[in-house]
């Protein structure tokens, strides 16, 4: 077996860090102006730019008690991209929740996640659990 990518590596580190709650490690991983692609048409879709908008965005979240975790399946790299599939599970204050694969696609620039885009299996089953 071979060592993973560089890239792998500093993803899974992001993406343990997140499932910690360690957000000091997490903002460590991602570039000063990184972007954020959250998908769909809920409250906390959009395009955030910056790490001072990741961490409202996901404040916001929290506030709003909604909790999330994933299981990584898998992290693959190569010099600019990395791809982790996993199995997100998404619960909100209602105890509503979605359950199902996610795609994670980061780009990475001098060895930090300059963006990041989430593809979720059944998006309009999300945007329902996480409102307008």
């Amino acid at each position: 077996m071979t060592d993973p990518h560089p890239n792998a590596t500093i993803a899974r580190k992001a993406l343990e860090a997140y499932l910690r709650g360690d957000l000091e490690e997490l903002l460590a991983a991602f570039h000063d102006d990184i972007v954020w692609h959250a998908p769909g048409t809920n409250r906390f879709s959009g395009k955030f730019e910056g790490k001072p908008a990741v961490v409202d965005r996901l404040s916001r979240m929290i506030r709003e008690e909604i909790r999330s975790s994933f299981d990584i399946h898998d992290v693959v790299a190569n010099d600019d991209h990395v791809v982790a599939l996993v199995r997100v599970r998404i619960e909100n204050r209602e105890g509503q929740r979605y359950d199902a694969p996610q795609v994670q696609v980061m780009h990475v620039r001098d060895g930090l996640i300059a963006e990041y885009w989430a593809m979720n299996q059944d998006q309009p089953v999300e945007d329902l659990l996480l409102g307008e």
